[in-house]
C-alpha cells in the first residue's frame, strides 16, 4: 500500500467513479484501475463493487475512507513542515552585533 493508491481511492470516492477520478487526477483510467486493484490485493478485500460502468463502495471500502483521509492529511502536514524549514519560512535566526553606531539601523530593521 502506498500514498498514491490511497489518493486514487479517495479520488474515486470523491468524484463518484473511476472515469471522473482519472480525469481529475490527469491519469488514464486503466492506470487508475490497476492501482486500485493492487491496493485491493494488498488489503485482501474488494473496495468497490463494479456494476457495469459504476463503482459502488463495499463495506471494506467504506471502512477505509477515514483512515485513508487521515493518512493523506498526515503526509501533507509532514511535507509542509519540512518545506517550511527548507524554504526558511520557519526556524530560528540569531543576530549578534558589536556595540557601535552601526547597531542603530540594525535594531530598527529588526
Amino acid at each position: 500500500m502506498d500514498i498514491r493508491q490511497l489518493e486514487y481511492f479517495l479520488a474515486i470516492v470523491d468524484q463518484g467513479g473511476f472515469h471522473r477520478a482519472a480525469a481529475a487526477l490527469y491519469v488514464s483510467q486503466p492506470s487508475l484501475s490497476q492501482s486500485v486493484r493492487a491496493l485491493e490485493r494488498d488489503l485482501g478485500s474488494d473496495l468497490f463493487h463494479r456494476v457495469g460502468r459504476r463503482a459502488v463502495l463495499t463495506e471494506a471500502g467504506r471502512a477505509l475512507i477515514e483512515p485513508a483521509r487521515a493518512t493523506v492529511r498526515s503526509l501533507a502536514t509532514a511535507r509542509a513542515s519540512v518545506a517550511a524549514v527548507h524554504e526558511l519560512r520557519t526556524g530560528r535566526v540569531d543576530v549578534a552585533a558589536m556595540p557601535s553606531q552601526a547597531v542603530e539601523p540594525l535594531t530598527t530593521m529588526i
